[in-house]
């Protein structure tokens, strides 16, 4: 009988296991008894010469780093990832890096660097843009490395680091059309920023390419900085220029807000004069007014596989792999269908 046995055995994790035996203060008290009642009815006795030889052992230590995306989806991914490998019993090391101000290459050395100075087991790096990294540099990696939703380049990056992704450019495709599916024509797109490189690049580049396959303007265009006020101070203006305007066409969920803010301040109705459509999954648009239609990453398929890959890959188990997964249309209240008002 050992500590995962327990688990199983009360239904919950071993690191909750471990956390009532250590006597930490997170646990209800209504689990902790549950678990203490399982403990005495298997007769289970800690060993401590083995956990000794436990804390002896190097534990693996895994990084969680987050480059330039700043939004709720990222942060539940993240804890998610936290919670299985701290349940997992490995060393978790998090932190966000910056985006714009530095040369990727750079940034890349820096990432090789911080991973042989930690030590690092393993990695699994959010966002960013690497596709100019010459591919060879990706072979000196010293720990498996999963790559979410990064733009990595082309060429043998097989055997060297695994990567998962949404499909971003073909989704954000079906987002623009689901817009002139219902009548708009005059549409605003509300992005990062031009210079923006990452993935969030691609969703405006596949608007772009739809507006101009159906001879619409493409010049309508906000940028947020991945924030609400710039966002709101850039469309408030585009939305006063140009009233014709009759939806808007987000990157990202984080700026619906402004969206929703920038309609209401130009005295119009959010979902019913001006709609607004999104793009990645954020629980909080559902309770928006009016809720937000968006096509959402299906982020619990994408991090249980992550986390699975991952340990695969650190215990020799799994090979690399480059894995996309498509994300899922949740039809809300922002869209209006125009197409009977139109002349």
């Amino acid at each position: 009988m050992n500590i995962r046995d327990i688990a199983r055995l009360a239904n919950v994790t071993p690191g909750t296991v471990s956390k009532v035996l250590n006597n930490y203060p997170d646990i209800s008290e209504a689990t902790r008894q549950h678990v203490l009642q399982i403990i005495a009815e298997s007769k289970y006795a800690p060993n401590n010469s083995a956990r000794s030889l436990k804390l002896a052992t190097k534990i693996p230590t895994i990084a969680l780093i987050s480059e330039g995306v700043n939004n709720n989806l990222t942060e539940d991914m993240m804890e998610m990832l936290s919670i299985r490998f701290h349940n997992a019993d490995h060393t978790i090391l998090s932190f966000h890096d910056n985006y714009f101000v530095q040369d990727k290459k750079e940034k890349f050395e820096e990432l090789l660097s911080y991973a042989t100075r930690h030590g690092l087991t393993g990695m699994i790096y959010f966002g960013g843009d690497f596709k100019d990294i010459p591919a060879q540099m990706f072979s000196s990696l010293p720990c498996p490395v999963i790559f979410v939703n990064t733009r990595l380049p082309g060429g043998p990056l097989t055997d060297v680091c695994s990567s998962v992704q949404t499909d971003h450019y073909e989704t954000a495709r079906h987002q623009m059309e689901y817009l002139i599916a219902r009548g708009h024509q005059n549409i605003c797109m509300l992005i990062t920023s031009v210079i923006d490189t990452s993935v969030y690049h691609l969703r405006w580049e596949a608007g772009r390419d739809v507006l101009k396959s159906h001879g619409l303007n493409d010049s309508l265009v906000a940028e947020s900085d991945y924030r609400c006020g710039r966002g709101y101070r850039e469309l408030t203006a585009l939305l006063e220029k140009h009233p014709e305007i009759t939806a808007i066409y987000c990157t990202a969920d984080v700026m619906a807000a402004a969206a929703i803010r920038a309609i209401h301040d130009v005295g119009k109705i959010p979902g019913k004069d001006i709609s607004i459509i999104s793009f990645d999954g954020m629980e909080a648009l559902q309770y928006y007014t009016p809720s937000i239609t968006t096509y959402a990453q299906p982020t619990e398929e994408m991090m249980n596989y992550t986390y699975d890959l991952l340990m695969g890959l650190m215990n020799g188990t799994r090979q690399h792999q480059h894995i996309t997964f498509q994300a899922k249309l949740s039809e809300q209240e922002s869209v209006a269908d125009i197409r009977e008002h139109i002349s």
